[in-house]
């Protein structure tokens, strides 16, 4: 089934914290983007509310069978540890972000039993393992619609941040828990982009400043905006370009570069128990909690989760705003009688003589958010300028877009505005957290609405060039079977670092084999942070991935009549190679072994 036939699409956001999934159906009456019904699933096990997200949580056991998922694995672990139950058991959460290249889960309490975090191996299981289990309940819902799985085309959410070896790691790991293998039946939605796109069709006005417009502007040409993706574990920055030359298309072109930075709600949560329970009850008392009382520690996180998200602010006469009020915890019974006697005085002496009682003072609250907050604000400038040296000015300042769940705290948005909010218009959605989830779904339903993409690094391939004396080293001189005398080693550069790519534009890159016998071509395939670098193996410049050409069609012809067009397309959401052999006339798709798949 070829992608435009699909009758129904449906997006996944696999998130650090929470996932979710939601579907639409492909009719004449969902066409217009403005109308569409986009359907979300809330009724996941184990959780008394209903929530488009369920908690990125699992529990296997060590044969890696499923145990439970989301927040009843939680809750089934937390009985597990209390019952001293665990043998056999492995509990992981966030491990999402473990599949990033270089990610680091170190400050995060989030595996436990026999899974180990640094073991990326089993963690790729779990994975696989935890989208098996949310690609059957989306499947199965789709179903009742009485839809067959063939009509189905879905679309995984990834971050701005994450290079071509993360993706096509995501990818096979989603065919391995069930979803289909036809790249056209299963699409990648950049996170950041999802979201602009949900805020340009269903965001009302809650501008901040004079320009006040009924919705994100994605339509007009030239406007720009910066999608800010607060999420658990990761912050995502991405800026964009609009392009009013796409008719009744939405034409974005990327501006800046992606950044982003461990800098989720996730640390500002691990932030309170080292900091704020461990200096009250003390280290010792405090890992005797986590191993005898994890649920009335769960319990005392869930406090923190609920205050941080709405703290009420005060803005004093030089416009600069606190915290309003103290926050207050509530001490399970069982953890207040492990405490000593001088710990739990003094807790009741910091809270006017309640017993039972965390008393968080204003300035303690701002100093836990702002140890991640700090670094979101950073990185925001730093995306500014990236854009002001790369775009030069534009002819009005950005729009500053926050989505994602962290994008929900009143001091992560009061922060931005006194930091950015008189040169630029700031927008926060009514559901920030559901951006990113709809957004996919509307990108699926029309993949082509992105015209562009900025390079993040510079890309190419191992080749050999002419040989240049004085330049290149005698130890990568080669004769070839025609004489030549060659270089190798040499980077062929396809797309450099910063260059704006159109989605369908193809980069091409002429090869030609060595020996009139070679039957297949080996390419490997490099990117180096500089833009114009000249071998394979200096300093910056790295292998990422392997393709093989097939040459069997041309064996035994002139070196001049073998010549091979690679045909790059950088600009899609993940790479995507074609071959052109000029002698046969026919082009073919062929894959990237990217190496940590």
């Amino acid at each position: 089934m070829g992608s435009d036939e699909a009758k129904v699409v449906a997006a996944v956001d696999f998130g650090t914290h929470g996932t979710g999934f939601a579907w639409t159906v492909r009719t004449p009456l969902n066409d217009d983007p403005l109308t569409r019904r986009v359907q979300f699933f809330t009724r996941f096990p184990g959780r008394q509310l209903d929530s488009a997200k369920n908690l990125t949580a699992i529990l296997v056991t060590d044969d890696g069978d499923t145990v439970a998922w989301g927040h009843e694995a939680r809750a089934r672990w937390v009985e597990a540890l209390a019952k001293r139950e665990t043998e056999g058991l492995g509990y992981a959460y966030a491990f999402k972000t473990a599949l990033k290249s270089g990610g680091s889960m170190a400050d995060l309490p989030i595996t436990g039993g026999f899974v180990d975090r640094s073991d990326r191996g089993l963690i790729r299981e779990l994975v696989t393992a935890y989208l098996k289990e949310i690609r059957e309940l989306a499947t199965a819902e789709i179903k009742r619609m009485t839809y067959t799985e063939r009509e189905v085309r879905w679309c995984i959410t990834v971050p701005a941040i994450w290079d071509d070896e993360d993706k096509a790691v995501l990818r096979r790991l989603a065919v391995d828990a069930g979803f289909p293998g036809d790249p056209e039946r299963l699409l990648l939605a950049i996170e950041p982009e999802a979201a602009a796109l949900y805020c340009h069709l269903r965001m009302p006005d809650a501008a901040s400043g004079p320009h006040r417009r009924p919705r994100l502007p994605l339509h007009l040409d030239g406007f720009r905006s910066v999608v800010v993706d607060c999420g658990g574990g990761t912050v995502d920055i991405t800026a964009y370009e609009s392009h009013g030359d796409a008719g009744p298309s939405i034409a974005l072109r990327e501006i800046g570069l992606a950044t982003g930075g461990w800098l989720g709600s996730e640390y500002v949560n691990q932030a309170f128990l080292d900091k704020t329970l461990g200096d009250r009850f003390g280290p010792a008392a405090l890992k005797r909690i986590e191993r005898d009382h994890p649920g009335e520690l769960l319990e005392l996180s869930e406090q923190w989760e609920r205050a941080k998200a709405t703290v009420e602010l005060d803005r004093e006469a030089d416009a600069v705003a606190h915290v309003l009020d103290p926050v207050r915890i509530e001490v399970p019974v069982t953890v207040w009688d492990l405490l000593d006697e001088q710990v739990r005085t003094r807790l009741t002496h910091d809270a006017a003589g309640l017993p039972r009682q965390i008393v968080l003072p204003p300035e303690e609250v701002e100093g836990l958010l702002d140890e991640r907050v700090d670094g979101i604000l950073d990185k925001v400038a730093e995306q500014l300028a990236t854009i002001g040296r790369t775009s030069g000015a534009g002819a009005e300042p950005e729009t500053l877009v926050l989505v994602g769940g962290f994008a929900r705290s009143p001091w992560l948005c009061e922060r931005m505005r006194a930091r950015f909010g008189d040169r630029h218009r700031i927008l926060v959605p009514p559901d920030p957290a559901l951006a990113v989830l709809e957004g996919a779904v509307h990108f699926a339903y029309r993949p082509d609405v992105f015209v562009s993409r900025q390079a993040k690094y510079t890309y190419g391939f191992e080749t050999a060039k002419p040989f240049e004396e004085g330049v290149d080293s005698t130890m990568r001189m080669y004769r070839d079977d025609e004489g030549d005398l060659l270089c190798v080693g040499r980077f062929g550069v396809a797309v450099r670092r910063m260059d704006s790519v159109r989605v369908n534009d193809a980069h091409p890159f002429r090869i030609v084999p060595v020996r009139e016998d070679q039957d297949e071509l080996d390419v490997r395939l490099y990117r180096s942070a500089k833009t114009d670098p000249r071998y394979v193996d200096e300093d910056g410049s790295e292998e990422i991935g392997r393709l093989t050409v097939d040459l069997s069609g041309t064996v035994g012809r002139p070196l001049r009549e073998r010549p091979i067009m690679l045909l790059f397309y950088f600009g899609a959401a993940e790479l995507r190679v074609e071959v052109f052999d000029p002698a046969t006339g026919g082009t073919s798709r062929v894959s990237v072994d990217f190496d940590r798949v």
